[in-house]
């Protein structure tokens, strides 16, 4: 694909990659509340693993833009939030988050994985 249709089609991913919070589907904003609320703390602001809690972890919280965790499938993320990792940080939300807000928060991983890229 070349020319003007090529560049339609970059100029649509990019503009939803960078779109407003209230253009964003109502899943992904739900789901960034979530994120916000349960999340950020640790894997940080823009899904580095960076954040303020980060520090005083025996192991790194995932970096949702590295190959290893963009690779992984929904049902693998549901899971880790769901169950969380044994002998690591990450505990069960389990009883914390519904089916609903789990699938919102990793439609919101998935949107954090591709900015910043």
């Amino acid at each position: 694909m070349t020319g003007p249709l090529a560049l339609a089609a970059v100029l649509l991913t990019a503009s939803w990659l960078v779109a407003a919070p209230a253009d964003l589907p109502e899943d992904v904003m739900m789901g960034k509340k979530v994120y916000e609320q349960h999340c950020q703390k640790c894997h940080g602001e823009g899904g580095w693993g960076d954040g303020p809690q980060a520090q005083w972890q025996y192991l790194p919280p995932v970096n949702f833009h590295a190959p290893s965790s963009r690779l992984k499938s929904d049902d693998e993320l549901i899971s880790v939030i769901e169950h969380g990792v044994i002998f690591s940080p990450m505990h069960s939300f389990r009883g914390t988050l519904n089916a609903t807000e789990i699938q919102d928060v990793v439609a919101y991983i998935r949107l954090l994985s591709q900015r910043g890229r």
